[in-house]
């Protein structure tokens, strides 16, 4: 018994930076997984392969054929991605890949059995899922862009320069997309279909 927990600890302390905390570095990454990674080091950091799926697919399944161009990933641009449920090492819902290395990440807080990993998870300028939208923006500064979705349950901070997206559900931070600062061109483009 005292192998399997000795086991575990070398498993899961990869994940682990900054003392206890797994460190959101926006704009760069999350812990060891980093924005141009491949998908084979991926795999490695993450410890299984995932689901392959297509733009097309993310559009159907996740957006269900509505409106791409209000979500930025598809501004962004990517050729497929991997959705990861169930991973209880790192708060990581989506990995996004164009030109076969990671161009977008997606961390979450939901479902409530990622509390345990969500609540270690925290960005390099400090900020903890369940934050309160005053303190992103005490942290943050106001957004470069904010948007309040009708009918969806989350509204989203845009901070372009950063890398971040922080996305708030009744006004506390509880999911993020982390990205490199985009091109000004698809950041109007992307402002236009609001």
């Amino acid at each position: 018994m005292k192998y399997a927990h000795l086991l575990l600890f070398f498993v899961f302390s990869p994940f682990i930076s900054d003392g206890q905390h797994t460190v959101i570095e926006e704009g760069v990454g999350v812990g060891q997984l980093k924005i141009g990674q491949t998908y084979k080091e991926v795999e490695d950091i993450l410890g299984f392969a995932g689901n392959l799926k297509t733009y097309d697919d993310y559009l159907a399944e996740e957006l269900f054929n509505e409106s791409p161009e209000i979500a930025l990933e598809c501004a962004l641009g990517f050729d497929y991605y991997v959705k990861y449920e169930h991973l209880l090492t790192l708060p990581i819902s989506y990995v996004f890949f164009k030109d076969n290395i990671v161009s977008q990440i997606k961390i979450s807080s939901f479902p409530a059995y990622y509390f345990p990993v969500a609540k270690d998870a925290q960005t390099k300028t400090g900020l903890n899922f369940w934050a309160s939208n005053k303190e992103v923006i005490d942290v943050y500064g106001d957004p470069e862009l904010k948007v309040v979705y009708d009918g969806l349950i989350l509204d989203a901070y845009f901070y372009f320069e950063n890398g971040i997206t922080i996305n708030l559900r009744e006004n506390d931070y509880r999911s993020a997309h982390i990205y490199t600062k985009p091109d000004q061109g698809i950041i109007e483009n992307f402002r236009k279909a609001f």
